[in-house]
């Protein structure tokens, strides 16, 4: 027998106590007038930490703690004499011969605790009862009323380390004043405002992949680790922020589950193990996984998230992708030098594996407590960015505003959390340059384009400069020298498989892109021209081509000439009907020019 009137007492009621250095006791009144209190040791230290509503099962669940500090989470139903000795394994210390006594204490614990809601994830996260952001702590918008319980399960580590005060020296030593590295910890910070402008509707994407490429002294790995400094560790680990692209695709979209606006970082894409990223990028900018079925067949539920990511590589992250507008409009890739010096990396370095994850809780109070504040800066960048890039044309440019547009509101945020002035105006023109310098990789048509230009310039001799469709039956197709251009016809099934060849996923995309921008002809209401035509055995047979218009200036490439010599009539003696003659002449090119042209 124990006495523990003398402890600090965590609950009490009904003869039952816990304390934490005891754990549970039981209190027994005397049986004799002369008797004394006794107590009963019913089992360690168990407390119940949080009681919630599973909101997927419906279920009731609890959150136990040993005393050790560690936690499990169980259904309600843990409480029964049957399944309580089960957190034995678990560190928990239970006296069985007690068992009906500690569940019942236990039970009387789980009545006195208010019923939360769980959620699982970090980030933005939209409850039934609004909007929340889990970093290291859950900030409530100020809509939900104060007394609501909202509990979040992230799996980061998200703890910070060192302080908000020895970070800021860094950045004001190290990262104020240089571009780039103001533009990376813009990075890390648009990650939850992308999410966030996507959970309130302004914007219908929820988040960007930025692409840092470079040679190796470059400082993209150290601009990597500062992006995602203003969240959490930037260092490799199981539950860090930052990791290597050397993961299976599997693992990767299980390492962004549930994450909905914390960015992470992959490092070195050289050491990707999948030859072809075109799905996963997919997956990634869209936010959702592969579908995927458990052994019986059936659905497994699909891993979703809302986050930007970080790529790291000395090449581009479009090498090992397919040439398709959907990838370029949802990056931004940036090939530059981030870094100013090798004590310039080394001491931001240094700086964020010592002092982390203190900004982004900021940016998250700053998002849901400011919510018109943040509306006006995202809508003053996006009318500034159209009308900068009012002449842009292209379908696939004009995606890329709202990007731009978030990005400066992101820096314009941490400008207004951190009371430290960003270069905003460099921000704007530099992704004005990048605009205009990577617009033709954006165009899916001009991308065509250049393949088409190359391909026919290496296969040249397959390409008849006689213009009769029948020579088509044993080349590739026709080129011909026109007025005011290149006139290309290239059978289907060559140019079909020139396209896949080359990592064009849809053959159709590109034909009706090549149409809106007037380089390709066809018959009325078909993709292709169809003509018959008679072989050298003169059977007739269909030919199916596509009927390309490319520009004048690259006929030297194709060694084409234009023939400027004027054309001078043949001259008649008096013996010469010339009427005749010129109208043999006029149907036999008539005749040519449709292959009807008989020996």
């Amino acid at each position: 027998m124990v006495n523990k009137l003398n402890k600090d007492t965590i609950f009490e009621r009904k003869q039952c106590k816990l304390t934490k250095n005891d754990g549970w006791s039981k209190e027994n009144p005397p049986t004799t007038k002369e008797g004394k209190i006794t107590f009963t040791d019913l089992g360690g230290y168990i407390n119940i930490t949080d009681r919630f509503q599973d909101p997927t099962s419906g279920k009731e669940r609890l959150i136990l703690e040993n005393e050790y500090g560690n936690t499990v989470i169980r259904d309600a139903d843990i409480l029964t004499p049957m399944k309580l000795p089960s957190l034995m394994g678990y560190g928990f210390t239970i006296n069985t011969r007690y068992i009906h006594e500690l569940c019942y204490a236990l039970q009387l614990m789980r009545e006195s605790l208010p019923m939360a809601t769980l959620y699982s994830g970090s980030g933005v996260i939209n409850t039934k009862d609004g909007l929340v952001i889990n970093t290291n702590y859950i900030e409530y918008h100020p809509s939900i009323p104060q007394n609501t319980q909202i509990l979040c399960d992230g799996k980061y580590d998200l703890e910070p380390k060192g302080s908000y005060t020895q970070w800021l020296l860094m950045y004001d030593a190290e990262v104020k004043g240089h571009l780039m590295l103001e533009m990376a910890v813009t990075m890390g910070v648009s990650a939850l405002v992308t999410s966030y402008l996507n959970k309130i509707d302004l914007i219908e994407f929820g988040g960007t992949i930025y692409s840092l490429t470079g040679h190796s002294s470059s400082g993209k790995t150290t601009a990597a680790m500062l992006a995602v400094s203003v969240g959490g560790a930037p260092t490799k680990g199981t539950s860090t922020l930052f990791r290597s692209w050397n993961t299976t695709r599997n693992g990767l979209e299980g390492f962004i589950n549930e994450n909905y606006g914390i960015l992470v970082a992959f490092d070195e894409l050289s050491t990707a193990t999948f030859p072809d990223t075109t799905g996963l990028l997919y997956s990634i900018a869209e936010g959702q996984g592969r579908q995927r079925a458990n052994v019986h067949g059936e659905a497994k539920e699909t891993k979703t998230w809302s986050t930007s990511l970080v790529s790291t590589s000395e090449y581009s992250i479009f090498s090992h992708s397919a040439k398709n507008d959907g990838l370029y409009v949802r990056t931004i890739e940036l090939n530059d030098v981030f870094t100013h010096s090798a004590d310039n990396a080394d001491n931001i370095k240094l700086g964020v594996r010592q002092n982390y994850g203190h900004v982004l809780p900021l940016i998250g109070s700053f998002l849901l407590n400011h919510e018109n504040t943040v509306r006006t800066f995202f809508e003053e960048e996006q009318q500034w960015f159209k009308h900068a890039l009012s002449n842009e044309k292209e379908k696939t440019g004009q995606r890329m505003f709202n990007r731009y547009a978030v990005f400066v509101t992101s820096a314009r945020i941490l400008s207004s959390v951190t009371n430290r002035s960003v270069l905003l105006d460099e921000m704007r023109e530099y992704l004005l340059n990048y605009h205009n310098e990577t617009i033709a990789e954006r165009s899916l048509a001009d991308k065509a384009i250049e393949l088409i230009v190359q391909f026919v310039a290496q296969y040249r001799n397959k390409f008849s400069d006689d213009g009769r469709l029948s020579n088509m039956l044993e080349g590739f197709g026709l080129i011909e020298l026109k007025d005011d251009h290149i006139q290309v016809k290239i059978i289907a099934k060559v140019f079909k498989d020139m396209l896949n060849n080359n990592q064009f996923q849809d053959s159709n995309n590109v034909i009706e892109a090549l149409k809106e921008k007037g380089y390709m002809d066809s018959d009325r209401d078909r993709q292709t021209t169809k003509r018959s035509v008679k072989d050298a055995q003169g059977k007739s047979r269909s030919i199916v081509f596509y009927h390309l218009k490319l520009d004048k200036e690259l006929a030297p490439i194709f060694g084409l000439s234009s023939n400027t010599e004027t054309f001078t009539p043949p001259k008649f003696d008096n013996n010469t009907n010339p009427d005749l003659l010129n109208n043999f002449i006029k149907q036999a090119k008539e005749k040519e020019a449709s292959d009807d042209l008989e020996l």
